[in-house]
């Protein structure tokens, strides 16, 4: 296999990979979330002069509205400047190779973690929080064939 392509800089899908990747660090803060807001307005119930209620019952309401997308906005914030000029990226048999006007990353096949496809993308996970976002528009039919072929025969690292 060897796919070669220009992927232009996408900040919708940059926000979307980062969701995808925080996904499962902000599936425990909901429903705490959810807990702080009914000790909340038990607290309230009990004694509505209480301050501590009130900062109990925010703070809920912040955990499961506000963290998340607090979270993405300051992770694209932390993003560098290098990758908003887009990147190359070469595909084969051992390598994915991420070519940014000013930067390279190449990361193995073998120290795959796992892959998860989606109708736009295809996420390989490198550990927990490390993804390569490989999206499908760039690429011909054929190769989207090729590629999909190749990952459904790795074998993730450590299995």
């Amino acid at each position: 296999m060897h796919i070669s392509m220009w992927v232009p800089y996408d900040e919708r899908q940059l926000r979307r990979t980062l969701r995808f990747i925080l996904r499962p660090q902000l599936r425990a803060i909901r429903p705490l979330g959810g807990v702080l807001i009914v000790l909340g307005l038990a607290m309230v119930a009990l004694d509505p002069s209480t301050p501590l209620a009130y900062l109990v019952l925010v703070l809920g309401l912040l955990f499961v509205f506000a963290i998340a997308p607090i979270t993405v906005a300051w992770s694209m914030r932390m993003q560098s400047n290098v990758i908003r000029d887009g990147l190359h990226m070469t595909l084969d048999d051992e390598w994915v190779t991420l070519a940014y006007p000013l930067a390279e990353s190449r990361l193995r096949w073998a120290g795959l973690g796992r892959v998860i496809e989606t109708p736009e993308v295809w996420y390989v996970m490198f550990g927990r929080i490390q993804a390569v976002t490989i999206p499908k528009g760039p690429m011909t039919e054929e190769q989207r064939a090729e590629f999909g072929a190749f990952v459904k025969g790795l074998q993730p690292a450590g299995r």
